[in-house]
């Protein structure tokens, strides 16, 4: 009798998310399991409920903002430097939706568990990373942005609604990454340097 198949969490959790993706709360641990080219009991000794596997899979991916934010700031135009940072919001909002569309609709997920067990989401951090970055542009003179946090709201919201669309088949992904530049085209009139507040 050969040795019981070894994967590791990390792997085994990418294959579960893929399920859990695709067939929501629903998805099958037997399909996991078979995926993963291990029983389904020794599955359970490393998650012993279905609910311990989803949370496991189903945290959203992590994003390090400080990078995020450094190769945006390292674009020497300042409205290419907001175009870089929506299409690196892009990147995060494609990966990290579909899993929290799917662990926001877990009838079994208590989300206020969730933000206690796991603390700042990186959703939180990119909220809070976003109007410093806007402030410190607009400190160097390299944008006019009397309100970053509400700059940042309206940036951060529109480019996760491109990712919504997407999903919803409302437009293909190529269409994204012109749907950015129309963004970033439209505030920058009130953002470059010398715009004028109607305060």
């Amino acid at each position: 009798m050969g040795r019981p198949k070894r994967i590791e969490d990390d792997e085994l959790l990418k294959i579960a998310r893929a399920v859990f993706v695709l067939d929501g709360a629903h998805g099958s641990t037997r399909e996991i399991a078979q995926r993963s080219g291990i029983s389904e009991a020794a599955l359970f000794k490393r998650y012993p409920t279905k609910v311990a596997l989803f949370l496991a899979a189903m945290m959203p991916p992590n994003v390090d903002v400080d990078a995020l934010i450094a190769v945006a700031e390292a674009a020497s135009d300042p409205r290419q430097s907001l175009i870089v940072l929506c299409e690196r919001m892009l990147d995060y909002f494609r990966e990290a939706i579909p899993i929290i569309l799917q662990l926001t609709q877990n009838p079994l997920i208590d989300l206020e568990a969730v933000r206690r067990r796991f603390g700042v989401s990186p959703e939180q951090r990119l909220a809070a990373a976003v109007p410093a970055y806007l402030a410190r542009q607009a400190e160097r003179g390299r944008i006019a942005c009397p309100d970053p946090g509400g700059a940042a709201l309206l940036l951060i919201s529109a480019v996760h609604s491109l990712v919504l669309f997407e999903i919803m088949t409302l437009h293909a992904p190529r269409d994204a990454q012109t749907a950015v530049r129309a963004i970033v085209g439209a505030l920058w009139e009130g953002l470059k340097p010398g715009a004028k507040s109607d305060d």
